[in-house]
């Protein structure tokens, strides 16, 4: 199978979806796929055109004109038009994926995956009816969490675990240290917890006296104001800023501070106990509404993580159980399996897309009164919507499209000559 994955941003950048898109990417070539995957060159000065782990990757100059990005996704149509799936990222790449070139497209192809953390609370209704919208240019849909659906009032196709490279079971646990610190790993804005940790080590340090270090690793706009505090009041968190495989310093603490999903799942393949805290409903539903949620000990505030942190420190027994219970759910997680379950969809849903053969467009009309005119239908037999003139057959490029609609043009234009004499 032909597979072109679309995504904002792809490797060398760091992140939770440029992850994402990778590993699945990989999985697939392994499952004996071709996948291209195509992302936006947003910083200036990456290749157009490379390999890594058997994967093309194809990138567009994001930071030109919208006139050249489009150029480029014409020169480039057979990435999409030839591909048996394509499937994109994000609502706002699906948007701009039909802006490009999904015009020329079988929606009937095209599939969606909405990744999580990412909306506000309470999300404002024009992201939900953009939800809407989205389901009507695609042929399926992937949540990457379960309270996607809930939050914005639509129905995925699959919501399915993400997997973990390399897999639980084929790491080296390293020792627990002593319980005396905890590593964040994401972004540090205010959606996140990354504030509450640092006020959980203020309040453990200063108040109960008890030596505890925090190792933040991440990039956002609250990281200037974190650093004062923690620069005023001498507290012992250490900024490492935006660090590749940062996953890997996991080990290095006792507890992983941490709320991003895919982290979580690191450190409970790591053997760490993860303390997930949340700032508002929707984040509390992407902590404790997930299979992996039994798992982990979620907190709604900073007092309520300095508590439930002594008390896994003063309990090593119970902290070890929650840790093995957590790894052996991590283990579940595979890539493999997480591709399987989109190879799945997709041929569930691709055979309902056969290329249907060529038929020549008739057009009927009864009579030549005003009433038997107004009931001028323009059947077709091969893919077209003259709703919207435009070709629903993925073997059709843009010229084929321009005839299409030249062709609905004159039959309206004969419609209205019809009417004219009528009257």
């Amino acid at each position: 199978m032909r597979i072109t994955l679309l995504a904002h941003r792809y490797w060398p950048h760091v992140g939770g979806v440029e992850k994402y898109v990778h590993e699945l990417a990989k999985a697939l070539v392994g499952m004996g796929n071709v996948v291209n995957v195509v992302a936006g060159d947003t910083t200036g000065g990456l290749v157009q055109r490379e390999d890594r782990d058997d994967v093309a990757i194809h990138r567009f100059p994001a930071t030109r004109s919208k006139a050249r990005c489009r150029l480029w996704f014409i020169r480039n149509h057979r990435l999409f038009t030839k591909a048996d799936v394509v499937h994109i990222s994000n609502t706002h790449m699906l948007e701009y994926f039909r802006g490009m070139i999904g015009l020329v497209v079988d929606k009937r192809r095209v599939f969606l995956t909405r990744h999580g953390m990412s909306y506000k609370c309470p999300v404002p209704s024009s992201e939900r009816a953009r939800a809407r919208r989205s389901l009507n240019h695609v042929a399926g849909v992937v949540h990457d969490g379960a309270f996607i659906g809930k939050w914005l009032g639509v129905a995925a196709t699959i919501c399915p675990d993400q997997g973990l490279s390399p897999e639980a079971d084929a790491r080296r646990v390293a020792p627990e240290p002593p319980p005396d610190s905890a590593v964040y790993i994401g972004r540090c804005e205010r959606d996140t917890g990354a504030r509450m940790y640092v006020d959980a080590v203020r309040e453990l340090t200063l108040k109960r006296h008890i030596p505890f270090r925090l190792d933040m690793y991440g990039s956002g706009s609250l990281v200037p104001e974190l650093r004062t505090i923690a620069q005023r009041e001498g507290l012992p968190v250490v900024f490492h800023g935006s660090t590749p495989d940062a996953q890997d310093h996991i080990s290095t603490a006792c507890f992983a501070y941490v709320d991003g999903r895919m982290v979580m799942q690191e450190a409970m393949a790591r053997g760490r106990l993860v303390l997930a805290g949340y700032t508002d409903a929707l984040k509390r539903d992407y902590v404790c509404g997930e299979r992996f949620s039994p798992f982990l000990v979620p907190v709604s505030n900073a007092t309520e993580l300095v508590d439930r942190t002594i008390y896994f420190i003063e309990h090593a027994d119970e902290r070890r159980r929650m840790t093995e219970r957590a790894f052996d759910h991590a283990c579940t997680l595979t890539w493999r399996r997480t591709a399987a379950a989109f190879m799945d969809m997709w041929q569930q849903r691709l055979p309902q897309t056969g290329r249907p053969a060529a038929r020549r467009t008739r057009i009927a009309h009864q009579g030549v009164g005003r009433k038997n005119v107004q009931r001028v239908m323009v059947r077709s037999a091969d893919g077209i919507d003259y709703k919207t003139g435009l070709s629903q057959r993925d073997d059709r490029g843009p010229i084929r499209v321009l005839v299409d609609a030249r062709m609905l043009m004159g039959a309206l234009l004969r419609c209205r000559a019809i009417r004219d004499a009528s009257d």
